[in-house]
């Protein structure tokens, strides 16, 4: 019995209800309206998309920057390089401690060859780091490396030299 009265209830509060009467040509524009949202559908298809795009190239850049191990190669140059860095600032400290007359005009024309040498050691390091698996310049990088070396122990070799023969006419 409650089903009924409950179905009654609903019937009449339906037949109490009014409706308002839609105006001509409602169908119309409804289908008007919704061909204008399709493009807005593809729209909704494209941001995923780009979205996605977008994360791929992300992490392709972020894939590309991320630094590989050096080679056993480029480590043992890099040690090189420090040893002979070392060395070479430790000559130059010691030719700059050294005063003698005539010892200036040395130096001044040794520390030109110097400078060169050292500005083309920055020149092949700047093409290492560019193309850093590249045995030639790590070589030339090394050789450049030891002609320093070798320069700054002529020089002070000859410095030596002067100091003595100075020495061996004043003793005489």
């Amino acid at each position: 019995m409650k089903e009924e009265s409950l179905k009654k209830a609903f019937e009449d509060w339906a037949s109490e209800q009014e409706y308002a009467l839609l105006p001509k040509g409602h169908e119309q524009r409804f289908s008007k309206r919704l061909k204008r949202q399709k493009p807005s559908y593809s729209r909704r298809v494209v941001w995923p998309w780009a979205a996605v795009a977008l994360l791929c190239i992300g992490l392709s850049q972020t894939y590309r920057f991320v630094a590989a191990s050096p080679s056993e190669e480029v480590l043992r140059f890099q040690q090189a390089e420090t040893h002979f860095k070392s060395l070479i600032n430790q000559q130059l400290e010691e030719l700059e401690k050294f005063d003698h007359p005539k010892a200036a005009k040395f130096l001044e024309s040794h520390q030109k060859q110097i400078k060169r040498i050292q500005n083309d050691y920055g020149t092949l390091y700047l093409k290492w780091e560019s193309e850093p698996n590249q045995p030639q310049l790590i070589q030339a990088l090394i050789l450049n490396l030891k002609t320093q070396i070798n320069l700054l122990m002529e020089f002070q070799n000859q410095l030596i030299n002067i100091k003595k023969t100075e020495n061996e006419n004043k003793i005489l």
